[in-house]
């Protein structure tokens, strides 16, 4: 039983990891890399790949690529929101 939850506990704690270090890593892009930010169209793909390849990376990782993306999707939203220009902040929300 326990190992069990210890296996559980492994797969959550680094599929969030996964999840936060390229959440970071795309909101960081964002902010310091200003080139990117000149168009919302550059902006949006960063933000579409970088949730490909976090779910990627968890999948070829074994680990639960849904909660990598959650959890990066969470990261960039807390984080790299406020980096994006008003363009970008209006296509890449949901709200329509």
């Amino acid at each position: 039983m326990l190992e069990i939850l210890g296996e559980f506990a492994l797969l959550a704690l680094t599929s969030m990891g996964v999840g936060l270090f390229f959440g970071l890593l795309a909101s960081f892009m964002l902010k310091k890399m200003r080139f990117i930010t000149v168009s919302s169209i550059k902006e949006s793909i960063i933000v579409f790949c970088m949730g490909y390849v976090t779910y990627s990376i968890g999948e070829l990782l074994h680990v639960s690529g849904i909660i990598c993306l959650l959890v990066c999707g969470i990261t960039m939203a807390h984080y790299g929101w406020y980096n994006l220009s008003p363009q970008g902040k209006t296509i890449t929300s949901a709200n329509i």
